[in-house]
């Protein structure tokens, strides 16, 4: 997989005759509704010889501009890189979004899209708008875009996946139950456990286990308390391990032998569920 700044690429449309199916969306968490778009996408393409890509933000818009409440983020860039390539997206172009960018009219930003690439398909979710509020697009307007600027090209839109209680899987529930402390709620939603990328961050062995400063996480975390996790090491390895939480810190006591720390470090935490103590 690719990556490109979007103004970037359409600075230097070097995929402008590139057949491609698209698929837009923050994509934070990375959930069972936004898998269900980029595998539709990603389908579609081998189907019918297409490149596939997804267009995403290097911030949430609706946070930027103060129309939602700020949350950290659900997944890191490494993590949403990693997840992307094994679902097959063969490019992945990422919006630096601004205040200027905002200002952008949903025809504006098709434009863009369709001068940077062949556009024969796009996949967006039911909830899907973008372009400056006044102006704004969803799934309705958006075919009619389509039409004047990539004739021929086509949209789909899936349908919500919904929980067990039929609520909506959105990255606002995940947000919602991971501050609950309902990780098994929360992997159901995910379709994996919720995995904290711990590569970036120093750590300290301690008697205790092993110990990070959670300060400079920029995750979201769930609430204080003991978990159970799986630790996955650079080389591969995992093991299980109960994790303690506070408004500072996060230690982390590994249930088995303790790996070399000098020649291997943490690369992720999967948190399971919330200990009964």
């Amino acid at each position: 997989m690719i990556r490109y700044d979007f103004m970037h690429l359409a600075a230097h449309p070097v995929l402008w005759q590139t057949p491609m199916c698209v698929s837009i969306g923050v994509f934070d968490g990375l959930h069972v509704g936004h898998m269900q778009i980029l595998n539709r996408a990603v389908t579609l393409a081998r189907e019918n010889g297409w490149s596939t890509m997804a267009i995403t933000f290097n911030k949430n818009p609706k946070m930027a501009v103060k129309a939602q409440p700020y949350h950290s983020r659900l997944t890191t860039e490494a993590q949403s890189t990693e997840i992307f390539t094994k679902l097959g997206i063969d490019h992945l172009v990422v919006i630096d979004f601004s205040s200027d960018f905002s200002k952008l009219t949903a025809e504006e930003f098709l434009a863009f899209i369709c001068s940077f690439c062949t556009l024969k398909a796009m996949v967006v979710g039911e909830d899907f708008r973008c372009g400056a509020p006044v102006s704004s697009a969803g799934p309705v307007q958006l075919q009619e875009h389509l039409s004047r600027l990539a004739p021929g090209a086509f949209l789909e839109v899936p349908p919500f996946v919904r929980t067990a209680n039929g609520e909506i899987a959105s990255s606002t529930l995940v947000r919602q139950k991971l501050l609950e402390g309902a990780l098994e709620e929360v992997q159901s939603m995910l379709g994996r456990p919720y995995s904290l990328d711990l590569a970036p961050y120093p750590s300290k062995f301690t008697e205790h286990g092993l110990l990070y400063r959670t300060g400079s996480f920029i995750q979201l975390l769930p609430p204080a308390g003991k978990y159970e996790a799986t630790m996955v090491l650079s080389d591969g390895q995992q093991c299980k391990v109960s994790m303690y939480l506070n408004e500072s810190e996060m230690r982390i006591v590994c249930s088995g032998k303790v790996w070399d720390h000098s020649k291997v470090r943490a690369k992720c935490l999967s948190i399971a569920k919330r200990s009964v103590t």
